[in-house]
């Protein structure tokens, strides 16, 4: 059975017009089989190229299918 997790990562990235950090969150839909997993797929997926990210929650989505074109 597919399963589907939300994942809510916050970044830390710096306002252009004034300097300063700021925090924003983005939510990723993540196809996995546990929350270790999803955990382990949004690691893989930002790589090196995002330091300064945390995974702030992890859920089971509602989501029964996506339907892509």
């Amino acid at each position: 059975m597919i399963k589907y997790f939300l994942a809510k990562v916050q970044f830390t990235v710096e306002d252009e017009r004034s300097g300063k950090l700021r925090k924003t969150v983005l939510q990723y839909l993540v196809d996995a089989q546990s929350c270790t997993e999803a955990e382990a797929r949004i690691v893989s997926h930002l790589g090196s190229g995002y330091t300064d990210y945390e995974v702030k929650s992890i859920s089971e989505s509602a989501i029964s299918t996506v339907i892509t074109a």
